[in-house]
């Protein structure tokens, strides 16, 4: 099967890529939103190779294709180019505020998640060489060629991270990925790398200063080039002429972001963690219990930002032989975050139930435990989930508290972790050691208990808050407590044979329009409606247990069948108090009928709910 010349026929058929506003898919369709319906002839489509039929629904020209959906909207998408956003998810966005905060941290971890499987690869590769190198059981010495190439192999992913997330960023801002690979790569270049290492003043044109920092695993200088370039980008098309495109346009692209992220953008970190370490100095002067435990707590956000590199130079001073021969604030503090890291994400793999998030935090964490590789429990674990990294950076806090008290000292620089704690083994004894141990006891297990209690063991991939663009969210139509469907006291749902979904205990007569759309269904009882959103969700919500019987007594719908509905419009009222004293069961479940045609269904952390709230996310 030739997917390319399927892609085109269909596009042609459709009346061709000017004429589609969206194109998503489920599980065996393609879903169109057109601009034009009505020029499309199903039949000719119908005989098109690869194709199995087509359907009109809900502003929707869909068709069917069967298993090979997913390499057919590939190659379509490959030859053309459209917005893939739902409507649905545009109205679903429109007047809704959200935190500042949770939207960087979704957006980071958005970046990152493609690079889940990397990152946890590389951590355990460390994991690997630090067990069978010198820091352990020393089998390999650190200039054995097997050595030297897994070393490559495991340091590559974390090196050049800056290029990893430019990749994933540019395709998350839609920005040309080339580009930003190119800008972002510059950073790590290894002439800049050496010019930006000297003890030389560095000027742009001979007047413009240039910060010295090193770029290198760096995360959120290559973020802030890439968000820069998708508007330079914007800017630099509106000005240029049609003629002078498709060379002047990625000339001054490439010219104007990159100057502007290595003279302003990118020193960002450094510039700040300089005036940060300027800060903790001074309170490590003042008391230095306050300053560490501040530090250890701030850890995961200063790597984060590439911040820490502005300690490096003063550690490998302090611990080399014109200086004292030991640090006492930065490998201290990222010990006590390191271990802080494992243990928060140990106790998201002990409590959570989803088994893609287990199966990401129990390598995640080893790789934090074992070799102090924070990355994949950062990223892929305590930032997405956010209840555990703030486990993690109170216990950590409270470990570097303790640090400072018994002046904690490092003798040898090394990413700290349980594999490389030697590290604190003092010439003059072993208490340093033992509070060593004590630090990273209190980070671990301080973590790993207090993550466990705070992560809900329902917890699916960030609930609905951190949902990716190809995912529909249905919010809730009924006020009260909901339960998971398999409680229901009918087997008809229970069963799960309709659908998937959840049940809600109302607590108030009201019932909403759990998204916009139509009501495709209205049984005459009035106590059961099915509902089709924009995107093609059916949803049916089912009041009480055998309320049929009541003939429509108690009920009072507000729309009827055909008729649209917006998100939040009251559809249906009922009389809970009368039903209840008829001795009706009001458990009522919401199913989605259509579960069949999705690839994940994901229910919301279930408890009391009010009106409208995120319940369950297709894709």
């Amino acid at each position: 099967m030739n997917y390319t010349d399927i892609s085109r026929e269909i596009l042609e058929q459709v009346g061709g890529e000017q004429n589609v506003k969206s194109l998503i898919h489920c599980m065996t369709r393609l879903r169109f939103v057109l601009k034009d319906e009505s020029i499309v002839n199903d039949s000719k489509v119908e005989k098109i190779n690869g194709v199995i039929g087509t359907n009109r629904q809900s502003g929707q020209y869909q068709i069917i294709i069967g298993n090979n959906v997913v390499p057919v909207y590939n190659a379509i998408n490959s030859i053309a180019k459209f917005n893939d956003n739902s409507t649905q998810d545009k109205e679903n966005l429109k007047g809704k505020k959200q935190n500042p905060v949770s939207i960087i941290i979704e957006f980071i971890s958005a970046c990152m998640s493609p690079l889940f499987p990397a990152l946890i690869g590389a951590g355990l590769l460390k994991v690997l060489l630090l067990v069978l190198g010198p820091s352990v059981f020393n089998i390999i010495s650190s200039t054995n060629d097997t050595y030297i190439v897994l070393n490559a192999l495991g340091d590559a992913t974390f090196y050049f991270l800056p290029i990893l997330v430019a990749v994933t960023a540019s395709q998350r801002l839609k920005t040309n990925p080339y580009l930003a690979v190119s800008v972002v790569s510059m950073l790590i270049y290894p002439d800049l790398i050496t010019l930006l290492g000297g003890n030389s003043p560095t000027h742009l044109f001979g007047f413009i200063p240039i910060v010295h920092a090193s770029y290198a695993s760096s995360l959120v200088p290559a973020l802030l080039a890439v968000l820069l370039l998708k508007y330079i980008e914007i800017g630099v098309d509106k000005l240029t002429p049609e003629w002078a495109k498709n060379f002047l346009k990625p000339f001054l692209i490439l010219l104007i972001t990159g100057i502007i992220t290595l003279v302003a953008l990118a020193p960002l970190g450094s510039i700040i963690g300089v005036g940060v370490m300027g800060i903790l100095d001074a309170i490590y002067n003042f008391a230095p219990w306050l300053a560490m435990g501040v530090f250890a707590a701030a850890m995961p956000f200063i790597v984060m930002t590439g911040m820490h590199w502005a300690f490096v130079p003063l550690t490998l001073l302090a611990l080399g032989s014109g200086g004292v021969g030991y640090d006492l604030m930065l490998l201290p503090a990222m010990l006590a975050s390191n271990l802080g890291q494992a243990g928060a994400t140990f106790g998201v793999a002990f409590k959570t139930k989803n088994k893609d998030m287990r199966g990401m935090a129990f390598p995640a964490a080893i790789s934090a435990l074992l070799a102090g590789v924070t990355e994949p429990a950062l990223y892929g674990v305590t930032l997405k989930l956010k209840k555990p990294l703030y486990a993690a950076c109170i216990s950590s806090g409270i470990a570097g508290i303790v640090a400072g008290l018994f002046t904690l000292k490092a003798f040898a620089f090394a990413t700290p972790s349980l594999l490389s704690i030697l590290q604190f083994i003092s010439p003059k004894g072993t208490q340093n050691f033992v509070i060593a141990c004590a630090v990273g006891a209190i980070s671990f297990i301080g973590s790993l208990v207090l993550s466990y209690i705070v992560t809900d063991g329902d917890e699916s991939d960030q609930n609905l808050n951190n949902l990716i663009e190809d995912h529909f969210t249905v919010y809730n139509p009924i006020k009260g407590s909901s339960i998971d469907l398999s409680e229901v006291d009918d087997a008809t749902f229970s069963s799960g044979v309709l659908g998937e979904g959840y049940a809600i205990n109302p607590e108030i007569g009201i019932v909403k329009a759990p998204f916009t759309g139509t009501v495709e269904v209205f049984l005459d009882s009035n106590h059961a409606l099915g509902l089709v959103s924009n995107d093609g969700i059916n949803v049916l919500i089912h009041v009480g247990l055998d309320t049929v019987n009541l003939g429509g007594k108690y009920f009072y719908p507000k729309v009827k069948q055909g008729d649209k509905v917006v998100m939040g419009q009251t559809i249906l009222e009922f009389d809970l108090d009368s039903l209840v004293k008829e001795g009706y069961q009001v458990t009522t479940p919401i199913v989605i009928t259509n579960s069949n045609e999705y690839s994940q269904i994901i229910i919301e952390t279930l408890g009391k709910k009010d009106y409208l709230e995120q319940m369950i996310a297709v894709k």
